[in-house]
This record gives C-alpha cells, structure tokens and sequence, in this order.
C-alpha cells in the first residue's frame, strides 16, 4: 500500500466514526425523548415511574421477581412504590436505593434472598438492567463501573444503552398503560384454573431435589453481596432511611441450615431481617401460590397485611 492510498483509507476512516458518533448521538437523543415518556413495561417504564415518584413516597419495596408480584404497598401505605423487577438481586437494588434523597424520612422493603448471598459465583450482573440509564445518571454510570458490566463501546456509541430494549420502548410509547402507576408498582398474579392443576400435579410429584447439593455447605456471604449491602446500609443510616430485610415465603422449602445462618450473620451486622420463608407452613393452600417461590394474588394480599404489622412495630 503507497503512501496515498493509505492516506485515503485514514480520511475515509476518520469520516466513518465522525458520522458515526453524530448519527450515534442523534438516535440516543431521540430514544431519550421517546423513553422518557414511557411509564409502562419493564423494558424501561417501572424504572421511569420510580425515578418520578422516589422523593415523594415514604415506603418502597425492592427486590426481584419475589418482592415485585408478593408486596402489594398500598396495604402497607398509600404513598408507596414497588421497584421490585423480574429477575432483580441486591446490586440492582442497592443502585436505585442511592438515587433516594437524601432529606426524606422513607422506609425501605429490601427483598433479599439467602441462596444468593451465599453463591460465591454471582457477579452482580444484573445491575446492566440499568444500562439505559447510564450515560444519563452519573451515580448509575458510576455502579456499573464499579462492577465492570459497563460495555467499553457504549462510551463513544451512547445508543448501545438501548441495545435490547427499542421495541419494549416503541410498544409501550404507541400503547400506554397506567399499571404501575395505578397500581404502585405492584404486578399482582392472577392464577388461572390450569396454572393451578399444573402447580397440584407438580406438589403431589413430590420434591426430587438432593437437599445438599441444593442448598449448598459453603455459608461464606458472597463478597459483591456483602458490599452492595454495606452500601446500602450506609446509604441508609446517613439518609434518615428505615431499612427492613425479609425474605418472601418458599412453598417447601428445605434449607432451614442456610436460612439459620444467613439471619445470624446479617443480624450480626446490626440489620433489621425477617425471615419469612415459612411464613404459610401452618396454613397453606393451592390458592396463595403460582409456583413455588410466586405467590398469587390472594396469597400476595395476606403476606402484605402481615408485612405491614412488621413495618409498624419497627417504626
């Protein structure tokens, strides 16, 4: 290659990423309008309800899939939100908590799930459900650093953050519903009658599982786990913030030496936790759950009412 042909391909190169950095920066900017004004599904509109109403209501329940669709927060305050999210684990939730102000007296509903904490393999990956948010939030750019889920590209090309979620973004902006809004949050089951048959069969089949190898020997607290947790807790106690942990009802659930451990070691560290796994062994039925760790809607209604006893005694 001579000298002028190598020049040429610099130039065209050069053209390339300069158009491609503009027309980068244009698309981001329209998928920013259009986002913004997208206040249902999950692909972006809970998290833009939550970010509308954070400093305004005075209790909040995070978590995954199991505080999401088994905390109904209007029992427990009219003022109130549910930023549990399908899929969810503490680094998740730990950034959204440091987005609260930092001058309101809020309570915090922390869904946490033992089994997680102690698996040495998690990574906190899920903190990259946020990665819409991440050339537009420095405190969330700055949590997926941290964890290095950041994707190095999405620095120059801003619009790689939408990546996977353009047409949950275009559905929910052309066909916009009031879910969240109307109902704090809160995405209730309704079990349908085959669901339930379905749900019997797999209970009288009995539970195969081999307790050991399910449950685990090693009780080490995962470390990303226990610093998103001392984040939080820190956030916390220097915010006026109530923290509460509880871990949402299993339907037979076997690792009662897991459990046992968790709670001694997470009340060790001066948190405030429930264990509530167990909480419908004495009166358990079909009709509270849709699967084993899912609970229905009926079932959902009368864990939040024994929530709520909770939250008034430790406040």
């Amino acid at each position: 290659m001579n000298k002028e042909h190598l020049k040429y391909l610099v130039k065209i190169t050069l053209l390339v990423l300069v158009i491609s950095f503009v027309v980068d920066k244009a698309v981001f900017l329209i998928l920013n309008k259009l986002s913004d004004k997208v206040y249902s599904g999950q692909s972006i509109g809970k998290l833009n309800q939550y970010l509308k109403v954070k400093d305004s209501v005075d209790f909040i329940v995070y978590g995954s899939s199991r505080a999401n669709h088994n905390i109904d927060p209007s029992i427990i305050s009219k003022h109130s939100f549910n930023i549990g999210m399908d899929g969810a684990k503490i680094a998740y939730s730990s950034v959204l908590i440091q987005l609260l102000p930092a001058d309101n007296a809020q309570t915090i509903l922390l869904h946490i799930d033992p089994n997680y904490a102690f698996k040495q393999n998690y990574d906190g990956g899920d903190v990259a459900a946020l990665v819409s948010k991440y050339n537009r939030d420095k405190d969330i750019k700055r949590e997926i650093d941290k964890l290095g889920k950041n994707n190095s590209l999405q620095k120059f090309f801003w619009s790689l953050s939408y990546n996977g979620k353009v047409l949950g973004i275009l559905k929910n902006y052309l066909n916009p519903k009031d879910d969240y809004a109307r109902q704090l949050g809160y995405e209730p089951i309704v079990v349908t009658s085959m669901q339930r048959e379905i749900f019997k069969n797999i209970i009288n089949r009995g539970d195969v599982r081999d307790v050991e190898s399910f449950c685990g020997t090693n009780y080490k607290m995962n470390d990303i786990y226990t610093r998103a947790l001392s984040d939080i807790k820190m956030f916390c106690e220097a915010n006026g913030k109530k923290l509460i942990l509880f871990t949402s009802p299993k339907y037979e659930y076997p690792c009662t030496e897991l459990n046992a451990r968790f709670k001694a070691q997470i009340e060790d560290q001066g948190f405030v936790y429930y264990d509530l796994t167990n909480f419908f062994n004495d009166n358990n039925k079909l009709d509270y759950w849709k699967d084993k760790t899912h609970l229905s809607h009926v079932g959902a209604q009368i864990l939040s009412k024994a929530v709520k006893e909770l939250v008034e005694k430790d406040n």
